[in-house]
């Protein structure tokens, strides 16, 4: 009867142990998701940033200004058509 008695609670020790064990472990998993949330919000914040940054409307100032640059005039820009059955060429490596 003890022995019965001595399994049953070592049982029930080994299976709260564990239930304790997965417990924390929801928790990290939790922490961690939060964490990942708030990086893919960093993340879509600093792309975002980017985009501004690198948009013609911040670059084409910032280059008249610091190098001096203008826009072409229609009359100054050229088109160049591609002749008929002309194929581009490929670099194979």
């Amino acid at each position: 009867m003890a022995g019965v008695l001595l399994a049953f609670i070592a049982t029930a020790g080994i299976v709260i142990w564990r239930r304790s064990l997965g417990y924390a472990e929801v928790q990290r998993i939790g922490a961690l998701d939060l964490e990942r949330r708030d990086l893919e919000a960093l993340r879509a914040s600093l792309e975002r940033d980017l985009r501004v940054a690198t948009s013609s409307a911040r670059i084409v100032p910032a280059a008249e200004r610091r190098l001096g640059l203008r826009r072409a005039t229609d009359s100054q820009l050229v088109t160049l058509s591609r002749g008929a059955g002309i194929e581009p060429v490929m670099d194979s490596l």
